[in-house]
């Protein structure tokens, strides 16, 4: 349901916020994928708020990648706020962590 991922955006700054739920799965990965898609754009620093997210299933790391490789593109930011350990490492091992600001 897309009510997981409630979005904010603040045009005035060219950010936007992604908050992902407590699991980020194969369920979830496509909506965050499109999600990403329509937030990407020129200049925005899009913040993924993962404050109430406990789980991100290595599965699901391509959709992060993606988006990685699209912001790269886009001239975009990807930061990432209220990662925990579980997700920290799952990055590290995925080799992504470095691309969060």
């Amino acid at each position: 349901m897309y009510y997981l991922l409630p979005m904010n955006t603040d045009s005035a700054t060219l950010r936007e916020i992604i908050r992902l739920p407590n699991r980020v799965d194969m369920i979830i990965s496509p909506f965050f994928a499109e999600d990403l898609k329509q937030k990407i754009r020129p200049g925005v620093t899009l913040i993924l708020d993962m404050a109430r997210t406990s789980f991100v299933d290595p599965a699901t790391t391509s959709v992060f990648l993606e988006g990685i490789l699209r912001s790269q593109q886009e001239g975009a930011t990807i930061v990432v706020k209220g990662m925990n350990a579980q997700v920290s490492q799952v990055f590290e091992r995925a080799g992504l962590l470095p691309y969060f600001g």
